[in-house]
């Protein structure tokens, strides 16, 4: 019994390092678990756990140390496969905290947005916006013209009319702003198989391969919508939908949506015929008139 203990007591700092690890990765996994990377690392990473439990458990020295020359490898080739998503997390996680325009939180402005992209669709005047989060752009502001301009429907109009010296390059707005248009975006690295996305797609994604900024793009050709985050492309939106997933990614409420009635209570008096509204007024109750003998 006392060996039992002894040999317990003298495992117990793997077992707890074993614990914290793995906790830390359970956290990584809830934080990051719509990234690639992520999932390859947990998955991965509890692989080499179990091995590295079986080494110690049965003294597999040979095994233990194969484990960790492949932990140093396997980090090394994470980064350099994932190297776009690792960058962007990483850029995330140090500008992220501050100023959330970056959480698009002026519904306002996103409605005025659709509206605009809507018009251009119909009109199908080709147009990329990028819309700034957490990461700031300013890389990506130099290579374009400078505006700084208060955002209206009549000026991205005009900027994307393919008559303008400003429609061809991409506009980037910031805090409700167009800070600068004719902007060069880098172009996404991804092996795309279908033909008709064209630079204008490609460039759009490719600036969320390495930020957190979302993308919008208009087709030329057919006035299609579509939008790009985090390295993913959606595209054939109609302009409702569109305007709802905008809302969605911008973490927007949408205030159009009804709302439930509240459910009535025993003790509610009936509601009369005809009555459409679940809140009764309390000038109409003393209005109504009543049958007295």
């Amino acid at each position: 019994m006392s060996e039992t203990f002894q040999s317990i007591l003298e495992h117990l700092p793997l077992v707890i390092e074993i614990l914290l690890v793995s906790i830390a990765m359970y956290f990584i996994m809830r934080r990051f678990m719509t990234h690639n990377w992520a999932r390859l690392l947990t998955l991965l990473g509890t692989i080499l756990i179990l091995l590295l439990l079986t080494s110690y458990a049965f003294e597999l020295i040979v095994v233990r140390w194969m484990v960790f020359g492949f932990a140093f490898f396997f980090a090394v080739s994470i980064i350099i496969a994932f190297q776009p998503e690792v960058r962007r997390t990483l850029a995330d996680l140090g500008n992220r905290g501050f100023l959330f325009f970056s959480e698009g939180k002026n519904k306002e402005f996103i409605d005025n947005l659709a509206d605009t992209v809507r018009q251009l669709g119909a009109k199908r005047y080709g147009a990329l916006f990028a819309i700034e989060r957490g990461i700031e752009l300013n890389p990506h502001l130099e290579t374009g013209v400078k505006l700084d301009a208060r955002f209206s429907p009549e000026l991205l109009l005009t900027i994307f009319h393919p008559k303008t010296t400003l429609h061809d390059g991409a506009v980037i707005l910031r805090e409700g702003k167009v800070i600068s248009a004719a902007c060069v975006l880098p172009l996404s690295q991804k092996e795309i198989s279908d033909h008709r996305i064209g630079l204008r797609h490609r460039a759009g994604l490719g600036l969320t391969e390495e930020s957190d900024a979302i993308s919008i793009i208009v087709s030329e050709e057919t006035g299609e919508l579509s939008l790009a985050h985090a390295g993913e492309l959606e595209r054939g939106l109609e302009p409702e939908a569109f305007h709802k997933r905008l809302l969605e990614l911008l973490e927007v409420e949408d205030e159009t949506e009804s709302k439930p009635e509240p459910v009535a209570s025993p003790g509610d008096p009936p509601k009369p015929k005809g009555e459409k509204s679940s809140v009764k007024n309390k000038a109409t109750e003393h209005n109504t008139p009543t049958n007295e003998p």
